[in-house]
Formats: C-alpha cells, structure tokens, sequence
C-alpha cells in the first residue's frame, strides 16, 4: 500500500526487522531523553492480543537501518510483547527531507493531543536546524494553536536551558510554564531553592505564581537573595514540620508569606481579631471587615436554626434598626 502526503512524498506499508531499528536515534523524538517515558503494561497486553492497531512510522537510512517517526512506544512494546522480530510499519522513502518528517511528527502527535510545552520547544529546536524562525512560525505555530510571532519560540527555547529537574517538572505539568520562564531568569541558587519548595508542597499553578512573586519582592526589600530568604528558620520550621500534611504546610506558609509582605495589614487584624474577641460573641454569630479593610463598615452575621428562631431573634433587635433608621436629618 502506498500512500500520498506533502506535494508528492509517498510512504509505503513494510515489514521491518525490529533488529533494524535505531531505538536510540532521537532524530524526531519530541521528548528529550531526561523526561521519562514509561510503557504502559495496558499496551503491552493489547500488542500481545491483536498486535499494533495504529502502525508506527520509520524512516529509511540504509537498507537495513531505520529511525523512528512516529510510535516509538508501540514498537518498544511489540518488543516486550512476545517473541516477534517484525513489524508492520509505514516506511517514508528517501524522498522524505528532515522537515517534511518532523511535520509528520507534529501531525501524528497533535492527532492525540496538544504538545506539552517541553514538546513544542523541542520540535522548534529541531526544525530550526532545516528552516529559519520565520517559516518555522507561519508554517508550524497556527497547527499548535498558537499565533504565528517568533516570541513563542524564543520563549519555548528558553525551557529547554532550565535544569534537566525543571524540564521535566514542565513536562508533567507539575510546574507551570510561565512560573518556569520566571524561574529562568534568576540566579541559579535561587531559581532550584525556588523549584525546591514547589515540588516539596507540590503547590497550584497560582501558589506557584504567589510564591515566585513574593519571594522575590521580599528578599528585594531584605536586600538579599531568594536563597537566603527561603533558608529563613521559620520557613524551613514550615516546610519541614514533622506532623502538618502537605495542604497545612501549603497554608501556613502562603499565610506567612503574606503577614511578612503586608505587616500593616497583618498588624489591623490582629487588632481586629482581638476586638471581636473582647466583644465575647455567641457562637452563632460572625463579625466581618470590608476587604483589606478598605471601608469602616463592620458586617454582622447571625445564624439562626429555622425561621421561628429568626423570628425570636428579630424582634429582639429589629428596634436597633428603627432607631438608627430614624435619626434626625438636616431639613
């Protein structure tokens, strides 16, 4: 079977000899060799019973040596599947160029799914050793769903020199990629004691972003580096705290964060929360400040069991309100 594609290029269906197939040319592997990539035992077993349903791709180097394009996973898993030496796979002929294969790379993988951030910096470092950034970005960047500028691979390139842990973090999307282009423009020291908290608490994506921020404002306001302001006793007292789980952690540290970045506000709080306590309030009643206390205002909340209790209470108080109502006004 032959099969068309791109102004002419063709690829046939052939068998090939598992033994003739470089498993180590990563020519048009889109993951870099230091994120992991484990087999499913699930595509183990269904190679087992049917065999590959969706054929691999390989590219011809010499008669009796082929890379791989596409399904890599399946040919690895035919491997362990049983004792077949072969395999059916789609054969792109010489006629093939490099970059003509590694947009069948893109098309197969987007078939799936959308690129991990590290996949898509991967394949523009690839492509630019064939084409320039321009045609890389008219060509390539709408199929990703982003829009045709050189900024985002400028950008993506700049994952691809974090260090191989932050690469990998990106990949599995434990680490946000816009805190991760943040993260690259720190110091080394302050960059991995940044990464290190965000594994440790395993934060979200917007944790990661509040910590990046506040960190740098106050180690900027201390006039010393992230590093030493992460090395701070109580942070490490929060981070390392023997009992909390994880969300504890997470919790007492943001809130930390933030006491040390607004002790002003933090200070009217505290006041705050020491009047209410002099108040001596029944438990089914709340007191509450506008938002950062930007108003006066107090809000009052009473919780009452049914409307019979609301009733009760209301009458009790609902000549508070006539009389603050009718308060004399300026004729």
């Amino acid at each position: 079977m032959t099969t068309g594609f791109m102004q002419g290029n063709v690829m046939h269906i052939s068998r090939i000899k598992l033994s003739h197939i470089d498993f180590s040319d990563d020519t048009y592997d889109l993951i870099p060799s230091c994120c992991p990539s484990a087999i499913p035992n699930s595509l183990i077993k269904s190679i087992s019973r049917v065999g590959i349903l969706h054929l691999p791709i390989v590219k011809e180097l010499t008669p009796t040596s082929f890379a791989i394009v596409a399904g890599k996973k399946r040919l690895f898993a035919r491997q362990q599947a049983g004792d077949a030496t072969s395999c059916d796979c789609f054969k792109l002929t010489d006629k093939t160029g490099p970059i003509e294969t590694l947009a069948i790379v893109l098309e197969e993988a987007l078939l799936c799914r959308s690129l991990t951030p590290i996949e898509e910096a991967t394949f523009f470092r690839k492509a630019l050793q064939w084409i320039d950034e321009k045609e890389l970005a008219e060509r390539f960047l709408p199929m990703m769903g982003l829009t045709p500028s050189p900024y985002h691979i400028q950008k993506g390139l700049k994952l691809l020199e974090l260090e191989e842990p932050l690469v990998i973090a990106v990949h599995e999307s434990s680490l946000d990629e816009k805190v991760a282009f943040e993260l690259g423009k720190l110091p080394f020291s302050d960059r991995l004691s940044l990464f290190s908290v965000i594994e440790t608490l395993k934060l979200s994506v917007g944790n990661q972003k509040k910590l990046t921020i506040i960190c740098r404002e106050l180690a900027e306001r201390r006039n010393m580096t992230i590093f030493q302001f992460l090395s701070d006793e109580e942070i490490d007292a929060i981070v390392n705290h023997p009992e909390a789980n994880v969300p504890q952690k997470t919790a007492k540290l943001m809130t930390w964060l933030n006491e040390k970045r607004f002790p002003r506000l933090n200070e009217t709080e505290q006041n705050f929360r020491e009047f209410v306590s002099s108040m001596q309030m029944p438990d089914h009643a709340r007191l509450d400040h506008s938002p950062s206390f930007e108003k006066d205002t107090l809000l009052l909340t009473l919780s009452c069991a049914d409307r019979k209790h609301f009733q009760a209470v209301w009458e009790q108080i609902k000549g508070l309100f006539t009389k603050t109502d009718n308060t004399e006004k300026p004729q």
